[in-house]
C-alpha cells in the first residue's frame, strides 16, 4: 500500500468560490484499489471583482482573456500557497475555471496558467484535465465519473448539483444532465444583485409553474441525445436563456419552473440508469452546492416516491467538496501515469492519461516516490520501444 497526501482545486460555473480539498489517498498501484481521507477542506470566496471578471471572461478580446488567464494562475498560486502554509503535499490538481467549452468544435477552455500557478509551489502541479480527451473526439466532460469509478464504486448512482448537473453509474458512464445552479443563481441576482444564490430555494418556492415554459425546456434537443454528452454556459445562453423570459413572467415563476425542470430531468436520468442494476433498493448520492437546495431536494424527493431509487444521507464535506477531492485523485493518476480520462464516459477513441504536469521550481519538491514513478514509466517506455 502506498499512501499520496494531495490538494484539489475546483471551481465551478456557479462562481461561488475556488474549493480546496486537502486529502490522503492511499492504494495499491498494482490492483488500482484506492481509498481516501479528507483531512481538510474549504471554500475561499471570490471577490465581487473577481466574480465579476469571471462571469464576463467569454466575453473578452483575445489579449484581455490571456491577461486574465494569467491573472487567475497567479490567484490561484497565492490562494493555495496561504492554505499549505503549515500543511505537506505531494501534489497540487486543479480543474481550473472553465470558459469556453464546445467539444463539438475540438475545444475547451479553463482559466489558470499552470506554470504561472507552478511558481508559487514546492511540489508538482497539475491541469488542463480536459483538453486531450476532447483531441480525441470525446467530450472532456463530466469528469468527475471518471474519480468516482476508484472512489465511489460502493455508489450506484452519483448526481453532482453544480453550476450544470451531471450523473455517473459507477464509473462505467457519465454525462451532464440539464444546466442547474448557473441557471438559478443568475434569476436569483436578478431579483437582488447581492444575492449569489437563492438560500434554501425560497424564492423559488413563492412560484408557479408555467406550463407553456415547461415544455419549451422539456422538448430541447439536447435531451433526447445519447450519452456522451455534456453542456456548457454557450449552450446555457443559447437555449435556456431565452425560454426564461423575464419582460413576460415573473422571477419567482421562473425560478420554480426551471427546479421543476431540474427534477423532471434528474429523475428521468435515474430511472434510464437505474434500469441497469438488479437491486431492490438503488440508493443515489447526491453532491454540489443544489444539494443544500432544500425546496429543490424536497421536490427530487417527492418525485422519486413510488420508485426503488432514494437519496442516500451525506456528510456536508462530501456534499461541498466531492468535486475538489476527485480532481486531486485525477491528478495522482495523471503523475502516475494511469488512465484517468475513460472513453467509456467521454466518448472519445480510447482511455487517455490526461493532464499538465508542471514541475515545482526544485527538483526537490518532486516526493521521491513520484521520482520512483518517473523512473519505471521512462524504463518500461524505453522497453516497450522498437524501431520500424
Amino acid at each position: 500500500m502506498t499512501s499520496f497526501t494531495g490538494l484539489g482545486c475546483m471551481s465551478g460555473s456557479s462562481l461561488d468560490g475556488l474549493d480546496l480539498c486537502h486529502v490522503e489517498f492511499t492504494g495499491d498501484i498494482e490492483t488500482d484499489i484506492w481509498g481516501y481521507h479528507i483531512l481538510e477542506a474549504i471554500t475561499v470566496p471570490y471577490s465581487p471583482e473577481l466574480t465579476e471578471r469571471l462571469r464576463h471572461a467569454a466575453k473578452l478580446s483575445g489579449e484581455e482573456l490571456i491577461k486574465l488567464h494569467v491573472e487567475y494562475g497567479h490567484y490561484v498560486g497565492t490562494t493555495v500557497k496561504e492554505f499549505l502554509k503549515d500543511k505537506q503535499v505531494d501534489f497540487v490538481a486543479s480543474h481550473g475555471h472553465t470558459v469556453f467549452h464546445q467539444p463539438h468544435l475540438g475545444y475547451t477552455f479553463q482559466l489558470g496558467d499552470g506554470e504561472t500557478t507552478a511558481s508559487y509551489l514546492n511540489s508538482p502541479y497539475v491541469c488542463n484535465f480536459r483538453n486531450k480527451d476532447v483531441a480525441l473526439g470525446g467530450q472532456g466532460a463530466p469528469l468527475v465519473p471518471n474519480g468516482e469509478k476508484f472512489l465511489f464504486s460502493a455508489n450506484d448512482i452519483c448526481i453532482n448539483l453544480g453550476g450544470i448537473a451531471n450523473i455517473g453509474l459507477k464509473g462505467q458512464r457519465g454525462y451532464d444532465i440539464c444546466p442547474c445552479n448557473s441557471v438559478l443563481n443568475k434569476l436569483a441576482r436578478t431579483t437582488d444583485p447581492s444575492l449569489n444564490q437563492d438560500t434554501d430555494g425560497n424564492i423559488a418556492a413563492k412560484g408557479t409553474v408555467i406550463p407553456e415554459v415547461l415544455d419549451q425546456l422539456e422538448t430541447l434537443a439536447f435531451y433526447t441525445k445519447e450519452p456522451p454528452k455534456s453542456l456548457g454556459a454557450e449552450w446555457i445562453e443559447e437555449h435556456i436563456e431565452p425560454i426564461l423570459d423575464q419582460r413576460v413572467h415573473s422571477i419567482p415563476d421562473l425560478m420554480r419552473t426551471f427546479v421543476e425542470h431540474v427534477v423532471m430531468r434528474l429523475k428521468d436520468a435515474c430511472v434510464v440508469n437505474s434500469s441497469q442494476l438488479s437491486s431492490d433498493v438503488v440508493p443515489i448520492l447526491v453532491t454540489g452546492g443544489g444539494a443544500f437546495n432544500k425546496f429543490l431536494m424536497d421536490q427530487l424527493k417527492k418525485a422519486l416516491r413510488g420508485t426503488r431509487m432514494e437519496l442516500e444521507k451525506v456528510d456536508d464535506e462530501t456534499v461541498c467538496f466531492k468535486e475538489a477531492l476527485i480532481f486531486a485523485f485525477l491528478g495522482l493518476r495523471c503523475i502516475l501515469g494511469e488512465e484517468n480520462v475513460m472513453s467509456c464516459i467521454t466518448g472519445s477513441r480510447c482511455d487517455s492519461v490526461s493532464g499538465s504536469i508542471h514541475r515545482p521550481l526544485s527538483s526537490d519538491g518532486v516526493p521521491a516516490k513520484f521520482k520512483q514513478c518517473y523512473f519505471e514509466f521512462k524504463r518500461s517506455s524505453v522497453h516497450n520501444m522498437s524501431v520500424g
